[in-house]
């Protein structure tokens, strides 16, 4: 490109431009005295250099720049691997079918997980009132050990009270025993004394009672039980 820029043709062009009087003079100039019009064409044919060299620039920047715009650009490795390939049809339908199989997936392990801790609940709901069922058991068992302790301990305090208790006496006829006079009110007319009552015979005799009294007795006064039957003051002899 060079080469033909610096032609024999275009530089005979710029010689002929550098030595043209014709586009340096005009009607004043030619007037002028030799050493100005000398100087004149000197600024002009340096002007005409600069202009042809910069002309030279200008399209040597040109054909680079069109050379640059015409050649194809070679991707670069980053762009190669940051590019992605183009998605194909196909290839749209597999990554919707896996977002969807991922979808359904990750909604199958929630409700999984939803289940088991509803399951946890319920085995720890069921604990729970098995717990409290056993407590109540134990309470009720607890109770009825109590009371059944409270009975056996009130039957052996009777029983106990029983057994301290005295004797009762053994079944026999009610006899009158004489006592002093001072011990209670006396029947008049015998000593030792015999307490008001209902009848009273001797003991061992053939009386039916209900009272006996056991002789000798003495008779002081009236008889009323009938005990001096020989009416010699001295009752129950025998």
């Amino acid at each position: 490109m060079v080469r033909a820029l610096m032609s024999p043709r275009r530089t005979r062009h710029c010689l002929q431009l550098v030595s043209n009087r014709n586009l340096t003079t005009g009607d004043g100039i030619g007037k002028l005295p030799r050493a100005i019009e000398s100087g004149a064409l000197v600024f002009r044919a340096i002007s005409g250099v600069i202009l042809c060299a910069l002309t030279l620039i200008v399209m040597v920047a040109c054909a680079s720049h069109s050379a640059l715009t015409a050649a194809p650009v070679a991707p670069t490795a980053s762009a190669a691997i940051s590019t992605p390939p183009p998605v194909s049809s196909e290839n749209a339908s597999a990554l919707a079918a896996e977002s969807r199989a991922a979808a359904s997936s990750s909604s199958a392990k929630a409700a999984a997980a939803k289940a088991a801790a509803a399951q946890a609940a319920a085995a720890r709901a069921a604990i729970a009132k098995a717990a409290a069922a056993k407590a109540a058991a134990a309470k009720a068992a607890a109770e009825k050990a109590a009371a059944e302790r409270a009975a056996a301990a009130k039957a052996a305090a009777d029983r106990a009270a029983a057994a301290q208790a005295p004797a009762a006496p053994a079944s026999a006829p009610p006899r009158a025993q004489a006592s002093s006079p001072t011990a209670a009110a006396c029947t008049p007319g015998y000593s030792p004394c015999i307490p008001p009552g209902p009848d009273v015979d001797c003991a061992g005799g053939s009386g039916n009672g209900p009272r006996y009294v056991q002789g000798p007795i003495s008779v002081t006064g009236s008889d009323p039980y009938g005990l001096d039957s020989d009416h010699d003051g001295i009752g129950c002899e025998k």
